[in-house]
This record gives C-alpha cells, structure tokens and sequence, in this order.
C-alpha cells in the first residue's frame, strides 16, 4: 500500500521571547498558558515606562497534562547536569519588601501618601 505525503506548513515565530510572569487559567475543554516579559523602559523623552508582552497558547487538557511530564522531565535532567535550580537572590529581596509592605497594610501602620 503506498503512503501519502501530506505537505506541511511550518509558521516558525523568530521572535523568541523571554518570559518572567506566566498565568495559566483554565474552562472545561482548554488550558490558558499567558507568557509574559514585563520590563522597564525609557520613553524618547526620558519618562520611565513598563512594557509587557504576551504570548498566549491553548492547550487542550490532556496536552497541558502531557506538557507539565515533560517540562519537569527537563527540569530534572537540567539540575542533574547544572544542579539544583534556587530562587534568585532579586526574587528573595522582593518577596521580602512585599510581605514588609503587606504587614504595614495589614497593620495600618504605612505613612499616608498625603503627608509627603
């Protein structure tokens, strides 16, 4: 029996982004896995800004499954060749100025923005 060949079309995004926030939600027939880079910038006239990109991809349930075996397949084969993967100092010292803001919020006792 002879096989058909199926022509195929590869769109191939050459804009690889990195991501630094992930949101995923979910609804009954897909998972939502939003990639997102935030950073800092500087307008022309020197006005700090933030930019954010997205990259949004769909999978169906049994695809997010499949992906979250094979992502921490790779996780464990990276840390068995480079070691153990730990949260980056910058990472420890903003958690540590947030939960010192949320405690000041809970508290009441952060200084009113009025008072200069």
């Amino acid at each position: 029996m002879e096989q058909k060949q199926i022509p195929a079309i590869q769109n191939i995004d050459n804009a690889p982004m990195m991501s630094n926030q992930q949101t995923v939600a979910h609804q009954p027939d897909r998972f939502i896995l939003d990639f997102k880079g935030v950073y800092p910038q500087y307008t022309p006239d020197n006005k700090e800004t933030i930019v954010i990109s997205h990259k949004v991809v769909l999978m169906d349930p049994y695809s997010a499954k499949k992906f979250t075996t094979v992502l921490n397949d790779n996780i464990a084969r990276y840390e068995k060749k480079f070691g153990e993967i730990k949260k980056p100092a910058y990472v420890k010292k903003a958690e540590k100025e947030l939960k010192k803001l949320q405690k000041q919020a809970a508290t009441g006792t952060e200084a009113p923005s009025y008072m200069g």
